[in-house]
């Protein structure tokens, strides 16, 4: 049986990729990363130098069917938003899947997620099968069903969230425990590293996204290259993101729009914070120390 864990370079990820370590043996381990092709350049360092450093192997999986997240969003018209998150589904899911399905073993997948992250999380299972909605009649439009099913008749996939009941400040003393470093952009003020920038970015974020150079310029290329490629073309942002009178269009904001409007001084700014904050890293007792 193998031990897998999804490892997307954000801190709750790289918490458990040690904890599987420190339980099972590094040999026993292998950290598989979901490649959108839309993460940050210090996101890719992080995730190689964690797996280096803990000598565990390292395997990239990607969508066979898009390049990228550009890629993705050109062939569908339209960029993924709060409300169609399609996103998750095509670039992580459906790859993750086919993974499975490619291999002959069974496997312990290890999960990053906390019931403090949100409401919905919180309704999770510890412990459970990866493919526990595929044996529920009433859920439709499984990707690969009779596959999955098939699969499952030799094989088993069985999900553990190992940090589900921690809190963000343990995260980052267990990581800091470890004598590693958490994914730079925290100390940065980011609170999101997975998908950068991902499309459910808070205003405080987008204010550092644009003082990113890197960041910056790969946003403002690829909203050109959506409306270069397609006859309607697609905002990033969604239409309520900024008010509309600083809009030129007077619906949809472009990114530079968003860009001028987070910077003034007389912006509205996320009402309320995540957990911890936004620069929530340095909120975590010795992580800037």
């Amino acid at each position: 049986m193998k031990i897998l864990v999804q490892f997307s370079g954000g801190k709750d990820s790289q918490a458990c990729l040690i904890k599987a370590v420190n339980d099972y043996g590094n040999e026993k381990v292998t950290a598989l990363f979901c490649d959108t092709g839309w993460e940050h350049e210090d996101t890719y360092t992080h995730i190689h130098n964690v797996c280096n450093q803990l000598n565990v192997e390292l395997i990239t999986i990607k969508s066979s069917k898009y390049k990228d997240f550009v890629d993705m969003s050109i062939k569908k018209g339209r960029f993924p938003s709060t409300v169609a998150r399609f996103c998750t589904s095509e670039l992580k899911v459906i790859p993750m899947i086919d993974y499975i399905l490619s291999q002959d073993d069974s496997f312990i997948i290890i999960q990053g997620i906390r019931a403090k992250e949100s409401k919905a999380r919180a309704g999770y299972d510890v412990e459970c099968s990866y493919f526990k909605e595929y044996f529920n009649d009433g859920v439709k439009g499984l990707y690969h069903k009779k596959a999955v099913l098939e699969w499952c008749k030799t094989h088993d996939a069985s999900v553990l969230r190992p940090i589900f009941h921690w809190s963000a400040q343990e995260v980052i003393d267990y990581i800091l425990a470890n004598a590693q470093r958490p994914n730079p952009l925290y100390e940065r003020g980011f609170s999101r590293v997975g998908c950068f920038p991902c499309v459910m970015c808070r205003k405080r974020e987008v204010q550092l996204i644009s003082k990113d150079e890197w960041a910056r310029k790969r946003l403002l290329k690829a909203e050109r290259k959506m409306r270069e490629e397609t006859e309607l073309g697609s905002s990033f942002f969604p239409p309520t993101y900024i008010p509309k009178r600083f809009c030129a269009n007077g619906e949809y904001p472009t990114v530079q729009e968003v860009f001028k409007y987070v910077n003034r001084n007389d912006a509205q700014l996320d009402m309320f914070e995540p957990e911890g904050g936004y620069s929530c890293m340095s909120l975590y007792h010795g992580l800037c120390e």
